[in-house]
């Protein structure tokens, strides 16, 4: 019984990570509700969100709001240029597509630089929020890192990019289901496609995971390397009696050498005497 409603038992970490993405995100919906301050509630979703990859237990309310608190003027001057960008090259491709008495057909070349600059605009979306949660640097860094990135990962970035349609997708396909739908992402998909997005930021920032055992134990890995064991200071503690008790037995080994040897160079000085005895005797 003991052992099942152990924290550490792989059962306990699921159901557990499970209370915390449901609870992640009613904060984040509930932060999301002024719009503008998407951007910071983001920062502290994918915080939580990498902590849970990571192998980490976070507590959630503490973690979201210190991070919330932490990137709000980076997080709403980020998330604001992705807004302010993103519509208006949207408002310019619709333009072009389905405005034809507005945009003359002879300029219709003008689109590709266009999807080229919202495609950037995606990049930073899909990497920059999670970069300002993970990293401490400024905000044209971040976005520098950010496309860098997205460029260097590009199969993870085109993955993003599926994860976040998915639902929009799945509206249009099935409009039957919308509302069961939208219910679903109030109070669980959006936390759920960040958890699933975190998965590959994880591995695209080289950022260390953390495995724990049964006994209490924790194995650093890394996607390089099989990763260094460390242990908790317990167990640590525990190491360095059993080390200290070897030294006593090493020691008192080698005490037992040297009184072997200061024995064995008696009985050798006994011996000589001997002989030196008889040697007398036998002059005489």
């Amino acid at each position: 019984m003991h052992e099942t409603f152990n924290q550490n038992n792989p059962a306990m970490r699921v159901l557990s990570n499970v209370f915390n993405i449901f609870w992640v995100n009613l904060l984040f919906i509930f932060t999301c509700i002024p719009i503008i301050t998407i951007g910071p509630s983001l920062c502290g979703l994918y915080k939580v969100c990498l902590k849970i990859v990571s192998g980490d237990d976070p507590q959630v309310y503490q973690t979201y709001f210190r991070e919330f608190k932490a990137s709000f003027k980076k997080g709403l001057i980020l998330w604001l240029g992705i807004l302010v960008l993103g519509t208006m090259f949207g408002v310019e491709l619709y333009f072009i597509y389905f405005r034809p008495d507005v945009f003359d057909s002879r300029f219709s070349f003008l689109q590709y630089p266009v999807w080229i600059m919202i495609f950037v605009v995606v990049q930073v979306f899909l990497y920059g929020f999670a970069l300002l949660s993970t990293f401490e640097n400024t905000l044209k860094k971040t976005i520098i890192n950010a496309i860098l990135l997205s460029i260097k990962n590009f199969a993870i970035t085109i993955f993003l990019i599926a994860v976040w349609l998915f639902t929009p997708l799945l509206i249009n396909t099935f409009p039957d289901w919308t509302y069961a739908i939208l219910g679903l992402e109030v109070f669980y998909n959006l936390a759920l496609r960040v958890l699933i997005c975190s998965f590959f930021l994880h591995k695209a920032f080289g950022l260390k995971r953390l495995r724990v055992f049964r006994d209490g134990s924790v194995q650093e890995l890394s996607y390089d390397d099989d990763g260094n064991t460390v242990t908790d200071p317990e167990t640590e503690e525990e190491s360095g009696e059993e080390t200290d008790d070897a030294g006593e037995d090493e020691q008192s080994a080698e005490g037992s050498d040297d009184s072997d040897e200061e024995q064995s160079e008696d009985t050798s000085d006994e011996d000589e005497d001997e002989e030196t005895e008889s040697d007398e005797e036998n002059r005489d």
